[in-house]
């Protein structure tokens, strides 16, 4: 019997396992929305997670030179630019909840480097 209910909590563990869903921005550091709007230029180099919602595309470039979108983050109702270079072949729309891992530039400004619909 205990033989039985081992095997069965071992087959339920291994399916749970096989079948769990991984995040790839599990360990990324949340950006601080404060920090970044005192001085987002002393973050510069460093990568950082965002979650939020598109509110509108900033920019009039061709796409072929990347998109600029404010995002609303959702910890202070904070609008915060992220651009998403040519490379992320993605249709990111207005509304739309997004994880970004990102990385701040010099002038300041989100770099994305990777995104997942939230």
């Amino acid at each position: 019997m205990a033989i039985v209910a081992f095997l069965a909590v071992l087959l339920i563990g291994g399916f749970a396992l096989l079948n769990r869903s991984t995040d790839p921005m599990t360990g990324i550091t949340v950006l601080n929305t404060e920090e970044y709007l005192e001085s987002s230029t002393a973050l510069s180099g460093n990568t950082y997670r965002v979650e939020g919602t598109v509110d509108d595309r900033l920019d009039n470039w061709k796409s072929s030179e990347g998109r600029l979108f404010s995002v609303q983050v959702s910890e202070a109702g904070s609008f915060l630019p992220v651009w998403v270079p040519p490379t992320l072949e993605t249709n990111i729309q207005r509304g739309q909840r997004y994880v970004f891992k990102v990385r701040v530039l010099e002038t300041g400004v989100l770099e994305v480097l990777e995104l997942l619909k939230a």
